[in-house]
């Protein structure tokens, strides 16, 4: 049988073997975390929310000075091109950017090196259980709002979440509101009213947050964003995250250190995932 293909790489445009995919050991991004990052689903050779995706890394790119070296339709014709390469038909697009290397200087951008990976990727069909974490995000950072690859906090609040058990973090801000889940952003439902945290209370502006909120109005489901502490979003009648990776997945559980809260399949969720898988996986 053919062996089957994990990963397809390419850097700078140029596909290269697993054994070959690398980078210097003195990029920036290596050093100082200097970089950004976006992740796409990727449904056989087209790539979803394309555009939305490049809109923020371009934007992540003006707030942090970094100079992506190549054109918006350059980018567009490697991913082509990465996806292309891997048969699978539901696939994970990875695009990073790096600062170059500087001579380990910070503050001085090297040559950027633009790295995109393609894998395997299965949706999943199982509710997430959470965990809440004890690491904090700053709701009036900057940073908040882009991709960077320093993604500290979100590490270790995921790695704290895996070891109680669960499937992913909820993070929350330091004025004890509710800001998202660390690959995903979060929403709740009360008595028909679907309410997620505000840009403001420290959540990324997700790509599929907004094309939640979008069918949800479609649908005419009232929405609304409010800042809300964890005590009163855990007497919701249903919770769900959504990502680029996920769509629409329900939340089954949310745990912390001294209780676990139990919640069942929704109408809402349902609704909403149906339509998203409908119109993007097909």
């Amino acid at each position: 049988m053919p062996r089957r293909v994990k990963t397809v790489t390419t850097i700078n445009g140029k596909r290269l073997p697993e054994s070959k995919a690398k980078v210097s050991v003195f990029d920036n991004a290596l050093l100082y975390a200097e970089g950004l990052f976006e992740t796409f689903l990727a449904i056989e050779d087209r790539v979803v929310f394309v555009e939305e995706h490049l809109d923020r890394l371009f934007r992540g790119a003006s707030i942090i000075d970094l100079k992506i070296p190549v054109t918006r339709r350059t980018l567009e014709r490697w991913m082509k091109t990465t996806i292309k390469a891997h048969p699978g038909r539901i696939k994970k697009l990875r695009l990073t950017i790096t600062s170059g290397e500087a001579a380990r200087w910070v503050g001085v951008q090297g040559k950027p090196q633009v790295i995109l990976s393609a894998s395997p990727h299965e949706m999943p069909a199982e509710p997430f259980r959470l965990h809440v974490s004890d690491w904090k995000v700053d709701q009036d950072s900057v940073f908040r709002r882009i991709k960077t690859i320093s993604y500290a906090i979100h590490a270790a609040a995921l790695k704290q979440a895996r070891q109680a058990g669960c499937d992913d973090a909820l993070l929350i801000n330091e004025n004890n509101e509710i800001a998202e889940v660390t690959s995903a952003n979060i929403f709740w439902v009360k008595k028909g009213k679907i309410y997620t945290p505000p840009l403001s209370a420290g959540c990324l502006e997700g790509i599929t947050r907004e094309r939640v909120l979008w069918e949800a109005r479609r649908l005419r489901l009232p929405v609304v964003e409010k800042t809300e502490r964890l005590s009163t979003m855990l007497r919701s009648e249903e919770i769900f995250i959504s990502s680029s990776l996920k769509l629409v997945i329900g939340v089954s559980e949310i745990s912390d250190s001294k209780k676990r809260y139990r919640f069942g399949p929704g109408e809402v969720t349902a609704r909403l995932k149906q339509c998203l898988d409908a119109t993007i996986i097909g």
